[in-house]
Parts: C-alpha cells; structure tokens; sequence
C-alpha cells in the first residue's frame, strides 16, 4: 500500500439570482435637529419615488442603519446617516430605472450587490468539483506507477465563513410595477459573473 499527496481545485462562474440595492441617505448641517430633519425628509422623498414611480412595496425595504454624528473637523457640524436596503430579481432594468430616481436627489449615495440563491449548494457543487479534480490526477499518477487509488487517508480543506445563509428569496423580492418601467442600453447590459473557487489537499491510498 502507498500513498499519494494531491491537491485539487475547481473554479465556477454563476449569474447572480437577485440584487441588493443599498441606499443612502447623508445630510450635513450645522444643528444636529436640522440634519436630521432634512435627512428625515429626504427619506420620506426617496421612498414615496420608488413606490410611486416603480411600485415598490415598502414593506420589503430593510433599515440597517441610522445614526447622527458630530463632525469634528468642522466647527458645529452633523452629520444625519440613514442606510436601507432591497432586493429584487437579478435585473439591470430594474437598477437603471432605480438610479434614474436617484440621480435627480441630493444627499444620496448607493451601491449594488450581487447575490446568490442558494449558495451552500453552489458551493457544494464546486467543493466537489476540486475533490474530483484531485482525484483526477492522482489516479493518473497511481496508473504511471502501476497501482490504483482504493480510498483516501486525509483531506484539507478551510471551510469559508463569509457564506451567506439559504434565505427564502420570495419574502425579500420587492413587487415592482411592471408598466411604466423604461428601457435603456445601460440595461441590455450583461449581468456580472459571481466566482465561487475551492481548493483540497487529498492523500489517497494506492494498492
């Protein structure tokens, strides 16, 4: 009996299933009541736009944070921070008309994320696909050598920690309005690629 040490690795491409659209709101202003006030108000405008013009159900739009903080490196200043979030099937129509709304406000900054419906199997799926990749050559190796792979000894591999959760997709989705949406070539664009890698190091036992 020998052994073989072989490591493995499988690289994938998968289109994003959904967006998180972030969104916020910064407003400056010398008396903290009066950054608020407009932060508040500048709130209240952004939302009733997206509901108005695109039909999104508030009720799907998630708080993440609020906060009021003293600038320190400007005499008497605040500063108002509202941050919310939603999601919605992977769309680029959909993101080209919510930033039309936006570019028309002040205060206003956003970002969007690009995610994946059930990523523990994605991850699964290529997990495997290293495995067998190691597997692959050291059975080319053992047949150069005359023997055959019958079982592993060890196996190395770190699991990653920034996996997101399998979430029911449909409970976030916001319902968009399906008339009235715009078209542009910004969102004939192709969706981005989301990369998930894997790597193993595998020793086998040869006969």
């Amino acid at each position: 009996m020998g052994k073989i040490k072989m490591g493995g690795n499988s690289t994938m491409e998968f289109e994003p299933d959904y967006y998180e659209f972030h969104i916020t709101v910064s407003v400056i202003s010398g008396a903290s009541g009066n950054a608020v006030s407009k932060g508040r108000t500048r709130t209240e405008e952004i939302l009733r736009q997206l509901r108005d013009k695109l039909g999104i159900d508030i009720n799907t739009v998630i708080l993440k944070d609020e906060k009021t903080n003293a600038l320190y490196n400007r005499k008497d200043g605040y500063r108002f921070e509202k941050q919310f979030y939603f999601c919605y099937k992977a769309s680029n129509l959909i993101t080209e008309n919510i930033v039309s709304i936006l570019e028309k406000m002040s205060d206003v900054e956003y970002k969007v994320e690009f995610k994946l419906e059930n990523e523990p199997e994605k991850e699964q799926l290529v997990l495997s696909s290293a495995v067998n990749n190691a597997k692959e050559k050291a059975e080319q190796l053992a047949t150069a050598l005359g023997s055959n792979i019958n079982g592993f000894e060890e196996i190395k591999y770190k699991f990653s920690e920034n996996s997101n959760n399998d979430i029911d997709l449909c409970d976030i989705f916001c319902a968009f309005a399906d008339e009235g949406v715009s078209e542009s070539l910004a969102s004939d664009l192709k969706n981005p690629k989301i990369k998930i890698s894997k790597a193993v190091e595998i020793i086998w036992l040869t006969d």
